[in-house]
């Protein structure tokens, strides 16, 4: 465990957190609903303690945010014993400063909850051939993120999923980085001369990651503004591997010309299994 200053931490990360904290809130006042800093706030907290700051800290907060764990794993004792809790924020501040995250007064003892929670019923269970996946690929897909969209591309899902013509829903690309964000996947529609954009937020079987809302809502504010002017519907998606199959967590559709400044909702959870099977899901 590092020892900053004579003061031990389970995180190097989180003695710059406290840094952060306590520069805009010196008293420890319990008062203040929302704290939220900068990018450039977390370079500042490690120059001033003499941390080595990490070739990229774009994903400092998201990686104290990526599962779904007990307050001390993301804060030091010192902020979350005033009732304070870590999220992940994204976008431009006042000052033009990329968001980092913030400090929300929860009430002592409380946690925020910034994870998607799976049901343990769907709305629609789907049953989808793994023959569309090209002869002698399917004993070498393996249970990666990147396997997941493959088998999403090869086997149409998302089109079936929606009850769309076959090969209607189509990549654009994987990932897509706008900054402060990465979208993981970008698909498109184009039904009757009707775009439709789905911003994907994708959990391997590898990662045992759980899905971070804030990071959706995230996506969901970089991708609106840029197509504020223009008729497009955009429906972000959650989706997650499971054995044999995929959760996907469908979001309530933002019209781009009538909400410039949407909040994500679940309108529907759906369950897709394959057959026959995907070994390296199993």
């Amino acid at each position: 465990m590092p020892i900053i200053n004579g003061k031990e931490y389970s995180s190097k990360k989180h003695p710059m957190l406290e840094y952060i904290f306590f520069k805009k809130n010196p008293n420890g006042d319990t008062d203040l609903e929302v704290i939220a800093f900068t990018l450039e706030d977390i370079s500042e907290g490690y120059r001033a303690l003499g941390i080595s700051e990490p070739a990229s800290i774009s994903n400092t907060i998201l990686d104290l945010v990526r599962k779904k764990r007990s307050i001390g794993s993301r804060l030091p004792p010192s902020i979350f014993c005033l009732g304070y809790d870590l999220r992940k924020k994204t976008g431009i501040n006042p000052e033009g400063k990329s968001y980092a995250g913030e400090f929300v007064f929860m009430g002592v003892g409380n946690e925020i909850n910034s994870w998607l929670e799976w049901p343990d019923e769907y709305d629609e269970v789907t049953e989808i051939s793994s023959k569309g996946i090209p002869d002698g690929i399917l004993e070498f897909i393996r249970s990666d993120e990147g396997a997941l969209f493959s088998v999403i591309d090869y086997c149409d899902v998302f089109s079936k999923l929606f009850h769309k013509k076959s090969n209607t829903i189509i990549r654009v690309q994987n990932p897509l980085k706008w900054q402060p964000n990465e979208i993981d996947g970008f698909y498109f529609s184009n039904e009757n001369n009707h775009i439709q954009l789905f911003p994907v937020e994708a959990k391997a079987l590898t990662t045992g990651d759980d899905i971070n809302l804030e990071q959706i809502q995230g996506a969901l504010q970089v991708i609106v503004p840029k197509y504020s002017n223009r008729d497009i519907v955009i429906t972000p998606l959650a989706v997650k591997m499971v054995k044999n199959g995929i959760l996907i967590a469908e979001f309530k559709s933002i019209q781009t010309l009538t909400n410039k400044n949407p909040l994500i909702e679940v309108d529907k959870f759906h369950k897709v299994f394959f057959k026959p099977a995907i070994a390296a899901w199993s």
